[in-house]
């Protein structure tokens, strides 16, 4: 079976799954494992590198408003690679190319995919139905038992995370500028680790908070998990939390609360890696782990 991703998460679903060789090709933003960084790129983006978040946010924004995709198809790789199976997500429009994106973007070429080829889309927004995409593509890939043995080592890992609650709340920054709650399975992570989110509900979407909102919230805690950022990038936008003169009263901030996570990894994606990144906030905050912790920069 020939296998083309357009998500990262199901290029980690596939690879765990042990179909690594099948793997003919990946989105651009499929990095995770190493395996498949030699695989053949199918998409692209629109926004270029080293772009700030302000000018991302609003590329972003723009281009929903007038529905211009942010991501290219390379149709003449895809049609080469001649896929059986085509992995793609409806969850996002922000980071996702949908099922129709592609049935409509191949409707638009004089070829065509092979009636064999089966296009599925992924939709988890919650632990609960992460675990269900894992297993359907098991299914589809007749790597069935593998999927579910996956999956109960991950929901038996997400169940002894913490052995207790604290009462204190923190607040996980999807982005910073402007700023955007946590959405999706994020306050479900946060949970898992033994604390309250400050905003937001499991499987609801991520959403723009004003300074006023922040103000009203003051968490016990801060966290920067501004979504496809890695650990050190994420370090480096918790200080301009500290720069920040409108947030400067919020206790996070005064007392120095504030982590950094690698987002890339742990927090962005729909994979089961999601439970690694509960496991972080409550080595961090429950433990004390000083690696997450961000202190203020003091210059001179």
């Amino acid at each position: 079976m020939k296998i083309i991703t357009l998500l990262p998460a199901a290029s980690e679903i596939i690879c765990q799954l042990g179909l690594s060789d099948n793997l003919k090709g990946v989105s651009h933003e499929c990095d995770y494992p190493k395996v498949v960084m030699d695989k053949i790129r199918v998409t692209s983006s629109i926004i270029p590198k080293s772009t700030n978040q302000k000018e991302i946010d609003l590329i972003v924004k723009r281009a929903i408003e007038k529905n211009i995709p942010l991501f290219e198809i390379d149709n003449e790789k895809i049609l080469e690679i001649n896929p059986d199976l085509i992995i793609t997500q409806g969850l996002c429009e922000v980071c996702s190319i949908s099922k129709n994106k592609i049935e409509a973007k191949f409707n638009q070429t004089p070829c065509t995919l092979n009636n064999k080829t089966k296009i599925i889309s992924l939709n988890g927004k919650t632990f609960e139905e992460i675990c269900q995409d894992v297993l359907k593509i098991g299914e589809i890939v007749d790597k069935e038992g593998a999927a579910k043995k996956l999956i109960s080592e991950a929901v038996s890992k997400s169940y002894n995370i913490s052995e207790k609650k604290v009462n204190k709340n923190i607040l996980l920054l999807e982005w910073i500028d402007p700023y955007f709650s946590p959405g999706h399975w994020i306050p479900e992570q946060i949970e898992m680790a033994g604390f309250f989110s400050s905003i937001g509900k499991k499987g609801e979407k991520s959403r723009e908070i004003s300074n006023e909102e922040l103000s009203y919230l003051n968490p016990d805690y801060i966290g920067l998990i501004c979504c496809g950022y890695n650990f050190e990038e994420n370090k480096l936008f918790a200080q301009k939390l500290y720069s920040d003169d409108k947030i400067k009263h919020l206790e996070a901030i005064k007392k120095e609360q504030v982590f950094a996570f690698d987002s890339n990894a742990y927090f962005s994606r729909p994979s089961l890696r999601i439970i690694e990144g509960a496991i972080q906030i409550n080595e961090a905050l429950m433990q004390n782990n000083d690696k997450f912790r961000c202190k203020k920069f003091y210059s001179g």
